[in-house]
């Protein structure tokens, strides 16, 4: 008999043969542990409620400890160690933990994190924080859990493949322009067409998917079924009404994985020609209906090098512009 841990499997087999009403000896035997090692993972494991042994809260409550272990065994800047005495030595003159952990990079070529020297200094010597350090620590917070999900969205892996080579019209990426300041809900909604590079804009005097359903409902209000192909949009919440807009339109809605805006780098590359004309700090409320349509026309008349020099407008109506004569 082996005395050795049990793994996941003998873990889920105990469960199994207790309900069986086997003993100790006998489930011993049957997965080749000794009886001892099953009895004391059985009393340390089972519930305090029901007095019965669950192998699902024993493999969690294990995995917990684990990990609890592995944190203190990994810890970095052991006490009494050269490294300690060389961190608090160049903190007190004043080194920044970036300094210290690049200059310990170049002479002991091994690789120390500034983020390491934060979180010993404000766990072992928070007495250091306001006297030797210039800059508190800001530490990484990873926001990608926190963003709010559509529900029911269709991802853009599902796309059909013909959509990728453009050999098509009617295939059209959206996004939203924002001015960066939270008091204005103005935005510029912008819609492009993949294969000709046309651009659609409007001004929305709020930022909601009820202003986006509307003016999305009355673009492709006159446009034939059939030439109504696919949509992708970002994950904004002002695109929640996607179901909606499938269901009217009969356009297929595609949604981009979040924070990969290379996927729908055709609408992304004309939002930075339009940002010509609309800076940065552009407030948007000071922006006419005229003013919005003319830089429009700008970047729909302006030929492009990948449709041959021609421009959206040709591409897109089936046109032919002579702008030479124009001048």
């Amino acid at each position: 008999m082996s005395h050795t841990q049990c793994t996941q499997k003998d873990i889920y087999a105990i469960e199994i043969y207790l309900k069986e009403w086997y003993n100790y000896s006998q489930i011993g035997r049957k997965i080749e542990k000794h009886p001892s090692c099953i009895k004391r993972l059985v009393d340390n494991y089972k519930s305090k409620k029901t007095g019965m042994f669950y192998a699902h809260s024993c493999i969690k409550e294990k995995k917990k400890v684990r990990t609890e272990v592995n944190r203190q065994n990994r810890r970095r800047i052991i006490s009494w160690s050269s490294l300690e005495r060389y961190i608090l030595k160049y903190i007190k003159r004043y080194f920044s933990p970036d300094e210290v952990a690049g200059r310990w990079k170049s002479e002991m070529h091994e690789h120390l994190s500034p983020d390491t020297i934060y979180k010993y200094i404000y766990e072992y010597h928070p007495e250091l924080i306001k006297k030797y350090l210039r800059r508190w620590w800001k530490k990484y917070q990873n926001r990608r859990k926190e963003k709010y999900q559509l529900e029911d969205r269709r991802m853009i892996d599902t796309r059909p493949e013909i959509v990728e080579t453009r050999s098509r019209i009617w295939d059209w990426e959206w996004d939203t322009v924002v001015w960066p300041r939270w008091w204005s809900k103005q935005v510029l909604l912008t819609n492009v067409e993949r294969k000709t590079w046309y651009l659609l804009c409007r001004k929305l005097a709020r930022w909601s998917w009820k202003a986006v359903l509307e003016w999305t409902l009355d673009c492709f209000k006159n446009i034939p079924k059939y030439k109504q192909c696919t949509m992708t949009y970002d994950n904004g919440r002002e695109f929640s009404q996607h179901k909606m807009i499938e269901y009217i339109t009969n356009l297929e809605v595609y949604f981009a994985h979040p924070y990969s805006s290379h996927e729908r780098w055709t609408n992304e590359n004309t939002n930075w020609l339009l940002r010509q004309f609309f800076p940065k700090k552009t407030d948007f409320a000071s922006v006419s209906e005229n003013q919005l349509k003319y830089y429009v026309s700008l970047v729909n008349f302006r030929p492009r090098k990948r449709l041959k020099y021609k421009t959206p407008h040709e591409v897109f109506f089936n046109t032919s512009l002579k702008l030479c004569n124009s001048c």
